[in-house]
């Protein structure tokens, strides 16, 4: 059985174009594909270097999918096989208002174990949050399709410091959940 070429990159793993904008159906049938003919359990009658290359490209697999499946990492990711480092997007300048805004959720959300009733309060913020992410998941999309990869870099930005703000959301709605 001959393996994937461990060159490729995750998109060429999966037959996916080089985009921001993926098909997750043709994601998923993929990797059960890919799982299913790389699992190091087929290869456990050859030898011990083909099982060692077979652990190698499933691990390859299940990494390249996690990354691949969430749109974070994957601007990231496109982020660097476009040459940008993790240091160069962190580097990006964030716009005051953006800033400002975000001061304000965390406000929001330190003070939700106040509030009389929370769970609205907080089911409306969770909704805030998951709407400013797909926000700037279009605007990375758009930027990076147009190659203005600093306006990209800006939009992976902002989608970090959401994603972070939405777990911290998160956890808070389960200690609640608990609480009840």
């Amino acid at each position: 059985m001959a393996f994937p070429d461990f060159k490729q990159n995750y998109f060429q793993l999966f037959n996916l174009p080089l985009e921001f904008a993926l098909d997750q159906g043709q994601l998923s049938a993929r990797y059960r594909q890919l799982q299913q003919q790389l699992h190091p359990d087929r290869y456990a009658s050859t030898s011990a270097h083909e099982q060692r290359v077979a652990v190698q490209y499933s691990a390859l697999v299940n990494q390249a999918y996690a990354t691949l499946n969430k749109p974070l990492a994957r601007a990231l990711y496109l982020l660097e096989l476009a040459g940008m480092s993790q240091e160069q997007i962190a580097a990006e300048p964030m716009d005051g208002g953006f800033l400002i805004e975000q001061m304000e959720l965390r406000e929001k959300l330190e003070s939700m174990h106040d509030l009389v009733d929370p769970d609205s309060v907080l089911d409306h913020l969770v909704a805030e949050i998951g709407g400013d992410i797909r926000t700037h998941q279009m605007e990375f999309s758009q930027a990076y399709t147009a190659s203005n990869l600093d306006v990209a870099a800006s939009a992976c930005v902002k989608m970090q410091y959401l994603e972070k703000l939405l777990q911290e959301a998160e956890q808070i709605e389960s200690d609640l959940m608990d609480k009840q």
